[in-house]
């Protein structure tokens, strides 16, 4: 009687926590479909890329299933599964800010021609309306469809004051916020747009240039970031591949992770020293 009630007991416990263990799952999958799926629309919406946020979704967690899967059954070792769950899991977030960047980056680029070309579509009789229309029409993504949305907001009924605030802020780069005080203070107090335009022009190029000559000198120092980080990857690769015996108490036992562990730790801390040495602000 007492083994059964002992068996019954375990049972129960095990069946509640398995219940429980369901409802919470039930609930993360719930807000982690919710938060993704609002910060891919607001993501995608944001650069211009009209992508099905569900089919996108759908493949997200295919990857997050599959990959750690595949890899626990061809390594045999869970730590590696784990540790490809929680790359793949932050990996979304970490290419749509590469992505904006880069986005951002053509945009700062684009900007002092587009800037010469609305001044002298301004100089040419036009206003800055007409010329914006012309800007856009001849001009190229992703600037051009920034300035797009600019002039449907106008379109709209929306102030050109605070379209072009809506375009500082979905670009928040010092470029941009220059033109669009220089707009705001010509538009209130007067004065020749189309000079301050050229004048903005030449003053952004010039930036440009001393950024640009900038990334250059510092770009040895960020390589050397770069393989300072991925050499005590590659030494641990040859070591597991040519002493197997020797390395596997690494990744095999929970002292051996332990190390691994503050060894990525250390090694991510000096990236981002030598990043933090080598990036220079103007």
């Amino acid at each position: 009687m007492e083994v059964w009630l002992i068996a019954f007991t375990a049972f129960a416990a095990v069946a509640l926590a398995g219940v429980y263990a369901i409802r919470a799952g039930d609930t993360f999958m719930a807000r982690y479909h919710e938060a993704f799926m609002e910060q891919a629309r607001v993501n995608l919406a944001d650069m211009f890329l009209f992508i099905d946020a569900r089919q996108l979704y759908i493949t997200n967690i295919v990857v997050l299933v599959v990959v750690p899967l595949l890899l626990w059954a061809v390594t045999g070792n869970p730590l590696v599964a784990l540790v490809a769950a929680v790359v793949l899991a932050v990996m979304p977030k970490k290419v749509y800010r590469w992505l904006k960047q880069r986005r951002i980056n053509k945009i700062q680029e684009q900007l002092p021609d587009a800037l010469m070309m609305l001044s002298g579509t301004m100089k040419a009789g036009l206003g800055f309306s007409p010329a914006m229309e012309s800007l856009v029409k001849d001009g190229y993504p992703p600037l051009a469809q920034e300035l797009a949305l600019v002039l449907r907001e106008q379109h709209l009924g929306v102030k050109t004051e605070e379209a072009l605030d809506h375009f500082a802020e979905r670009v928040p780069v010092l470029d941009v916020k220059l033109f669009v005080s220089a707009v705001a203070i010509s538009r209130e107090v007067g004065g020749n747009l189309a000079e301050s335009l050229k004048t903005l022009s030449e003053t952004l190029r010039r930036r440009l240039i001393m950024e640009n000559k900038v990334k250059a000198l510092t770009a040895q120092g960020k390589l050397q970031g770069i393989v300072m980080a991925m050499l005590p990857v590659a030494i641990t690769a040859y070591l597991a591949s040519a002493y197997p015996t020797t390395m596997a108490p690494m990744f095999n036992t929970w002292l051996g992770y332990g190390v691994i562990a503050i060894c990525v730790i250390l090694e991510y801390i000096g990236y981002k020293f030598c990043v933090k040495i080598m990036t220079i602000d103007i």
